[in-house]
């Protein structure tokens, strides 16, 4: 059986920033790539678009006629270059299986499979063994109905979903993910990463990691439990250091982001990580970033942090204002985001802070306090993101309930939207449009932040992120 994994091409959805975005390896892609290599389904390969740069007018020519299974990852915004792509595989090969799998589907199983007439299958939740069962039952033409976490077209065309493919309780059973089927030396993170580049930290070779799966918190904007549920699961520190030996010795991996939904959830085991990260700093010169909460940090954990080599940890703030919060049902106080921030400044780890802009509920005045806000915390790196309903969530149905959604065309739902998604109960399109632009320019154009960031430049490579961030930020401002 000859499977090719696709993730879909990006270039025509990210217009507005494309200088900003790095190139993500699709780990889930290759996670199921090596599951079903392990389990005989040996020639599988993975066509990664986004870091191949072919666009979706070209995908054609990378389709072999004689291929089986086609398989897709696919977030909302690239949905429609997702449906394209199973037309052409159809064009090409009408015998060829389509099968697509991610957080939409996964959301929206049914409503998904009516919209692609060409998708015979998808996977709902963790794709790996739901995969491999459905290779095993087409290939031995057994039962459908037997594979759980399957949806497809029954023989009257009628869409049949199964039930729901609980997940796997052991996370080590899972082999190291098919790095060797992805072109690793055309993967870079975002171009903010700059920032942090010099005295011995290199940005390349580059890849993202995952060392645990879940998040046990109830944001209410998060499709985290879409796929994973409320719950953690673990891969055991001896498995974890399995995989990063295995990327330094193979490809010299030099910069690890950890996209942990949390890192520091579990401080037992992040000890345990942090002795051998440490190590690997010290012995090979990698280091590493990471996304926590602001509720998890303490100055003993970060300052560990910082020995170990975290350069740069990611921190999900999302307002300033606590009504806001407490909508989105964070679980945080404006306390505590400025305790940690005070706490990662004076230990001297980079940040950044991420916000919402026009949560239901926001108002002129509510955003004028998260600035304030952004301004007195003083992170290296601010963001802000108008807000989508992402399919699955709780504001996804919220904001369909209370009429807010704006924007129906899937290609719009994308981080730096030129169209918001949503509006707010009193604030308009360009009324979110306005402060978006507003922040970015008063955040990054300050004279005293230009200064200080020029001043760090140290070498050619800074300098060219540099220039791709500046023209990203100018973009986002003249927008309007």
């Amino acid at each position: 059986m000859k499977i090719l994994l696709i993730k879909p091409p990006e270039k025509e959805v990210y217009t507005k920033v494309p200088t900003i975005a790095g190139v993500a390896q699709p780990m889930g892609l290759a996670c199921i790539a090596a599951y079903i290599r392990e389990n005989g389904f040996t020639n599988v390969k993975i066509l990664d678009c986004e870091a191949e740069q072919i666009g979706i007018d070209e995908i054609g020519k990378y389709i072999p006629v004689d291929v089986d299974v086609v398989g897709l990852g696919s977030v909302t915004p690239t949905l429609k270059n997702t449906g394209i792509i199973m037309r052409v595989v159809k064009g090409i090969n009408p015998k060829c299986v389509t099968v697509l799998g991610g957080d939409h589907i996964s959301a929206l199983p049914e409503e998904t499979m009516k919209e692609f007439s060409q998708l015979d299958f998808g996977i709902v939740g963790e794709g790996e063994i739901t995969f491999l069962e459905l290779l095993q039952t087409l290939q031995k033409n057994k039962n459908l109905s037997k594979v759980y976490g399957l949806v497809y077209r029954g023989k009257k065309n009628e869409i049949r979903l199964n039930p729901p493919r609980p997940l796997m309780p052991n996370l080590d059973v899972l082999p190291i993910p098919a790095y060797d089927l992805l072109k690793m030396d055309k993967y870079m993170p975002p171009a903010h990463h700059a920032s942090f580049h010099g005295k011995g930290i290199k940005l390349s070779p580059f890849t993202i990691f995952f060392s645990l799966r879940g998040c046990p918190y109830n944001c209410r904007y998060c499709a985290s439990k879409v796929m994973w549920e409320k719950r953690v699961r673990y891969r055991s520190v001896e498995k974890t250091f399995e995989e990063i030996d295995y990327l330094i010795e193979n490809y010299g991996i030099k910069c690890l982001e950890f996209n942990d939904e949390n890192f520091i959830i579990n401080k037992p085991r992040m000890r345990k990580l942090l002795e051998g990260l440490k190590e690997r700093k010290e012995k090979y010169g990698m280091y590493w970033n990471c996304l926590t909460r602001v509720d998890s940090v303490d100055e003993q954990t970060l300052r560990d942090m910082k020995e170990a080599g975290c350069y740069f940890i990611r921190f999900g703030v999302e307002s300033g204002n606590q009504k806001i919060l407490d909508a989105m049902d964070k679980g945080i106080t404006v306390a505590q985001i400025r305790n940690a921030f005070e706490l990662v400044n004076k230990v001297g780890i980079a940040s950044s802070a991420s916000f919402i802009i026009g949560y239901p509920g926001e108002t002129k005045e509510t955003f004028a306090e998260t600035f304030k806000l952004v301004k007195e915390i003083k992170p290296t790196l601010a963001f802000f993101f108008v807000a989508i309903p992402i399919v699955g969530t709780h504001l996804y149905y919220e904001a369909k309930e209370k009429n807010l959604i704006l924007n129906l065309d899937w290609n719009g739902w994308v981080q730096m939207a030129e169209t918001p998604i949503m509006r707010t109960e009193t604030l308009s399109p360009d009324d979110l449009l306005e402060m978006r632009r507003k922040a970015y320019k008063e955040f990054y154009f300050r004279p005293s932040y230009i200064f200080k960031m020029v001043s760090g430049i140290r070498t050619k490579e800074q300098l060219k992120f540099y220039v791709n961030g500046v023209l990203g930020a100018l973009n986002l401002i003249k927008q309007n």
